[in-house]
């Protein structure tokens, strides 16, 4: 499920969604973040996945899937998880 909702994230309605189903405050991280880059926020999130599943250490993809585990909708939990670990000042992906 992850994979399909990764390779759907160019879709704009896919990502829209996905955006639409964040907190507020991770949103605005989002776009800062997006901003900084000089990116739009689905492509940048749409990369910022990307770039974990590729890069992410195995700790991370522990508690990726503990957390995937434990919900009826794990793609999307996945890729909000990793759009929360990616816009979090305090945590390094």
């Amino acid at each position: 499920m992850l994979g399909d909702l990764i390779a759907t994230l160019d879709q704009p309605e896919v990502v829209d969604e996905v955006l639409a189903s964040l907190a507020a405050p991770i949103r605005q991280r989002l776009e800062m973040r997006a901003d900084e880059a000089h990116m739009s926020v689905p492509d940048f999130a749409a990369g910022a996945v990307r770039d974990f599943v590729e890069r992410s250490d195995d700790e991370h993809w522990f508690q990726l899937l503990t957390l995937i585990r434990q919900t009826e909708e794990p793609g999307l939990v996945a890729v909000q998880t990793i759009l929360r670990w990616v816009t979090d000042p305090k945590r390094s992906s």
